[in-house]
């Protein structure tokens, strides 16, 4: 009940028709028009950036000169598109492309190297020499939903590889980011200390195979995680100063999980906190900009669409525990604000929409800086 792939892994199935009437009454589209969206946006959006050949994701396009970008560890996060298809419509194919995204993100994005002792790190785009455990963490969580999915051994041992890797970080005093060249870890220096993906991968790996060490492990990472928790309740995972949309649904997750698993209080305190924050903060949109600094004043205006919609499921998640509409109300207007991102007629930015590339997608910011739609 850990992994957030898609409805069933909390043990959700298809709602009955006083459900579906419920979807349209809180969202605002009916829940066969939520349906359609989400398979446009992967079998039409999506699939046109999956190169065949390479047997992976671009990670992004953009609409306004006609560019499709590289392929990256992107491949990681966008194949749970893929995910979400297969566990909806039992479409092989899907769950195929997303193992071939896996495989290419491992081969070409982790380190592998038979002599380094670091292998599993998941290397940095802008700089490769730097292993993050983030971007483990994705591919930590990508292997999890795989072996669940597919029960073969193969995964089993990249998921080994990353355990590894975060057991180091956690030896080296819960630092987030290792240094191939300097052989180096630190958590300064525009360094993601996102503790919910440890947190939430140990989860879902003790899920799966019932050895306490991984709880353990994830309880260790939370305990961390309760240190960075600020007085008014955020938490500024880059560098200590900065809030990041980014480092916020894997950490909210985390800490109810983990309040589920342990019933401490303590973890439901600082999810409660930390929720609070984020509805005092959230915009009247629905959406959060990028970045906040400690002083609570928006030092990156821009806005992650994409982000939103994860941030709700850890409200919801959250509401499930307490009851408390306000999580819920919080997570309805995120929901509402990724859908107006959707690049349709009748979305907040219906440009580009004659392209195929481009229909169905989701932008990337906004405002649009670069009119991308990334997957």
């Amino acid at each position: 009940m850990f992994q957030t792939i898609s409805p069933r892994d909390w043990g959700y199935e298809i709602p009955n028709e006083s459900g579906k009437d419920y979807v349209k009454e809180v969202i605002g589209y009916s829940y066969d028009d939520l349906e359609k969206r989400a398979s446009k946006a992967v079998y039409e959006f999506v699939d046109r950036l999956y190169n065949e050949e390479e047997g992976a994701l671009h990670h992004y396009y953009r609409g306004d000169i006609q560019y499709t970008s590289e392929m990256d560890s992107g491949n990681f996060l966008m194949a749970i598109n893929y995910l979400t298809m297969y566990d909806r419509f039992h479409d092989e194919t899907m769950l195929q492309k997303a193992e071939n995204c896996f495989k290419w993100a491992y081969d070409h994005w982790t380190e592998t190297h038979p002599m380094f002792t670091w292998q599993g790190g998941v290397k940095d785009g802008f700089k490769p020499n730097e292993l993050y455990v983030k971007y483990t963490g994705d591919a930590f969580w990508l292997a999890l939903a795989l072996l669940k999915r597919t029960n073969k051994e193969e995964y089993q041992f990249y998921i080994k590889q990353f355990h590894n890797f975060m057991k180091q970080a956690r030896k080296a005093g819960f630092k987030y980011k290792y240094d191939t060249n300097t052989y180096q870890w630190t958590d300064k220096g525009f360094t993601w200390r996102g503790f919910g993906f440890p947190v939430t991968a140990y989860l879902e790996l003790y899920e799966l195979t019932g050895d306490e060490a991984y709880k353990e492990h994830a309880i260790a990472w939370g305990d961390h995680g309760l240190t960075l928790q600020e007085e008014d309740g955020g938490f500024y995972l880059i560098d200590g100063q900065f809030w990041n949309s980014d480092l916020v649904a894997p950490e909210l997750r985390g800490l109810v999980f983990l309040y589920e698993i342990t019933q401490n209080d303590k973890f439901l305190v600082a999810a409660k906190r930390f929720a609070d924050w984020l509805i005092e903060h959230q915009r009247e949109d629905g959406a959060w900009p990028i970045g906040i600094d400690d002083d609570g004043e928006v030092c990156a205006p821009n806005v992650g669409p994409g982000d939103m919609p994860n941030i709700a499921i850890s409200l919801i998640r959250l509401h499930q525990n307490t009851n408390e509409q306000r999580y819920l109300d919080s997570a309805i207007l995120a929901v509402q604000y990724g859908l107006k991102m959707q690049a349709v007629e009748d979305g907040r930015y219906p440009y580009y929409l004659d392209d195929p590339n481009v229909k169905w997608g989701f932008w990337s910011w906004e405002p649009l800086n670069d009119y991308s739609l990334s997957g």
